[in-house]
């Protein structure tokens, strides 16, 4: 007797349509959360160094260290706004939610005594995990550009199947 795989098992029992209809408003909503926080700095005279230079936890000193960093502003900034952007079109949903994972382990890391206050798992976590779901899941191919812009390519390789993937 062959065993099913566990997403064999999730696949038998999903409504598609419903399942799919959540998992774009998902990929939006969140794409919205970043957008606008990534809009909210960019648009006002906003610095990660008061953020960082109260950074506690394992890797505090090295967080107040890239504190009045202008480099780091701007990665932060526009980095959120990308995201933001990747996640709502649909376009290179997994670089993007690669580096947002990241993103949410520096914010979680950097305060990290704050963040663990009521318990390890906080909202960086959790998008985190949501994040990981949209980088495995083709998150881009259910109404987003990345499945017409991979359909578009005549013989892609590996690479751009990882991006557009």
């Amino acid at each position: 007797m062959r065993t099913q795989s566990t997403l064999g098992k999730i696949a038998e029992t999903t409504h598609e349509k419903t399942f799919g209809a959540a998992y774009v408003a998902l990929r939006v909503l969140l794409g919205g959360v970043y957008l606008t926080a990534g809009w909210a700095k960019i648009s006002t005279d906003w610095s990660a160094a008061t953020y960082l230079s109260t950074a506690e936890g394992p890797f505090a000193e090295w967080f107040r260290s890239l504190a009045g960093n202008g480099v780091i502003d701007f990665m932060n900034e526009w980095g959120l706004l990308c995201l933001g952007i990747a996640l709502i079109v649909g376009l290179l949903v997994r670089p993007a939610a690669i580096l947002g994972m990241l993103l949410m382990a520096l914010y979680y890391f950097a305060h990290f005594v704050s963040n663990t206050k009521m318990g390890y798992i906080d909202e960086h976590v959790i998008y985190a995990a949501v994040l990981a779901l949209f980088a495995a899941g083709g998150a881009g191919h259910a109404f987003g550009l990345n499945a017409i812009v991979l359909g578009n390519l005549r013989k892609p390789n590996a690479v751009v199947k990882f991006l557009f993937g």
